[in-house]
């Protein structure tokens, strides 16, 4: 069942195995580096790949559902942890504390996302229902490395409220449209994204030290108004897309 598509998603599973590692040495902002390019060599590929040999399957479904849920979300659980036990928010051993809470938030709230989907999926093509996971995961890891992060109005406690905010939004329907929008964007929209990605990997040759700030508003660009490429038809059928799932959801408890 493995084959060439799976080499690109043990890459992303790798940069979030990496990362955790280099969490563990205390060193978040390579864990973050590490995640990032196991998303870029790996998660961006496998797809493209399954698709030009024509060998989607279940496996590959499957396997890369968990070396995201690793990469995008166990990994940045872990950055968050590695940042914020050490930030002096609270008196010890609360920053300890804190660093659990956030990274649970992140862990468990798309868990229990994932686990929902499951029981009863929502069936309105290229969109994702809730936050999704790597966005909410690069988030995390870009605001715990963004070089203006500690000069930002409320510093790392604006990071606290961030993150908790994405776990919140994580358990919402509220629609994020992906790539795969059957529809498409409209051309603007693609310019703009186009702009934004090419602005947020221009940085690393220019001023690396930034390129987690540049991820960050980035993402945040991204939720504020990835609505905005749903029509009000299309917005509508969501609505009622997740109302179906709803029903499921309670004949399933």
């Amino acid at each position: 069942m493995f084959g060439i598509k799976d080499l690109f998603t043990t890459i992303n599973l790798l940069g979030g195995v990496v990362g955790i590692c280099f969490c563990v040495d205390g060193k978040p902002s390579w864990a973050g580096a590490a995640i990032m390019l196991g998303y870029l060599f790996g998660d961006t590929l496998d797809g493209w790949v399954a698709r030009k040999l024509g060998t989607q399957n279940q496996f590959g479904g499957e396997f890369d559902t968990i070396a995201d849920h690793l990469s995008h979300v166990v990994a940045p659980a872990a950055v968050v942890y590695t940042v914020y036990k050490d930030v002096g928010l609270l008196p010890e051993p609360w920053n300890r504390v804190l660093g659990i809470v956030l990274a649970s938030a992140i862990i468990v709230s798309v868990s229990i996302r994932h686990a929902r989907n499951i029981v009863a999926p929502i069936h309105f093509k290229g969109v994702w229902s809730g936050l999704p996971r790597s966005v909410y995961g690069f988030i995390a890891i870009a605001y715990c490395n963004a070089t203006l992060a500690p000069h930002a109005p409320g510093g790392w406690w604006l990071g606290v409220g961030v993150i908790l905010l994405g776990a919140v939004l994580t358990l919402t329907y509220l629609p994020f449209p992906s790539h795969h929008l059957a529809r498409g964007m409209r051309r603007a929209a693609k310019i703009a994204s186009a702009l934004a990605f090419l602005a947020t990997i221009g940085i690393v040759f220019v001023r690396p030290d930034f390129f987690f700030d540049m991820l960050f508003f980035f993402m945040i660009g991204y939720c504020m108004s990835a609505w905005m490429s749903l029509t009000p038809d299309e917005r509508t059928a969501h609505r009622a897309a997740v109302a179906d799932a709803k029903a499921r959801l309670a004949v399933a408890k």
